[in-house]
């Protein structure tokens, strides 16, 4: 009995240990300590030292992009991205919030040229980071779908991942929304989500949406009918120099739809 109770007791030792001691994530030859703040400063030098290697590793990338070793280089920028990632998110980041700036900065940098190029690792990106809930990627992965880049042309696919960009406020997303609900794409159009897109685009000062609105205002589709309010999200989208915006509002003074003003739009 009592050899039994010693076994149970260093058990559940050991697994009060294992909750708390911990090792930093760079570095696994580091003494386990459970002490929060600690860790903290570990992993904001884990993340330090990360940045420092994803650099070298997408500078090696850009040697091999001049050299033409195109396969190598998308496999070393899609490296360095992955890399940062892993520290984008974390409890460290708040305390050292310095660090976890010029971390999120470089993934972006990096990302944009990545996005850039024709590697096919950006799709694996895109979905890594959707399904961690991040809304870029989802429009950006909507996106692919929608245009067949880099994966097979799906309008259902792209349809769910705008969703879910637009339901995580990523403004891009309206518009988009907006066009495959104008244009019917997956399903019959249907003017009165697109309205709601167009609208929600609009009010951000989006002016190819402005233009849209525009549109379905003057031929009373999805809303009713009102050459007023056409006219009023036309010149919205005018006076940012949107050239079709432009051209429709003549035709409307010419077709005496509306009232052409003295002066401007």
């Amino acid at each position: 009995m009592p050899q039994r109770l010693s076994t149970l007791t260093l058990a559940a030792a050991f697994l009060l240990c294992s909750g708390t001691a911990l090792a930093s994530s760079c570095d696994q030859s580091e003494a386990d300590v459970a002490d929060t703040s600690i860790m903290h400063y570990r992993e904001s030098k884990c993340a330090d030292k990360v940045m420092n290697q994803a650099e070298a590793t997408f500078k090696e990338g850009v040697e091999l992009e001049k050299r033409g070793e195109m396969s190598r280089m998308c496999g070393n920028f899609n490296s360095a991205l992955m890399q940062l990632d892993r520290y984008r998110r974390g409890d460290w980041r708040e305390k050292y919030s310095r660090v976890a700036k010029q971390v999120d900065e470089d993934f972006a940098d990096r990302l944009a040229r990545f996005e850039k190029t024709i590697c096919p690792q950006k799709i694996q990106l895109y979905r890594h980071l959707a399904n961690k809930g991040d809304a870029r990627a989802m429009f950006r992965l909507g996106s692919s779908y929608l245009k067949g880049a880099g994966v097979p042309q799906n309008d259902t696919e792209a349809l769910n991942w705008l969703q879910q960009a637009a339901n995580r406020d990523y403004p891009d997303a309206y518009m988009a929304l907006g066009m495959m609900y104008s244009d019917g794409m997956a399903f019959a159009p249907d003017y009165r989500i697109a309205f709601t897109w167009f609208s929600k685009s609009a009010g951000l000062n989006n002016a190819e949406a402005q233009f849209q609105l525009g549109g379905l205002y003057r031929k009373g589709m999805g809303v009713e009918k009102s050459p007023q309010q056409a006219v009023e999200w036309y010149r919205k989208a005018a006076e940012q120099g949107h050239q079709g915006a432009k051209a429709r509002l003549k035709e409307m003074y010419r077709a005496k739809e509306a009232k052409e003003p003295l002066f401007g739009y």
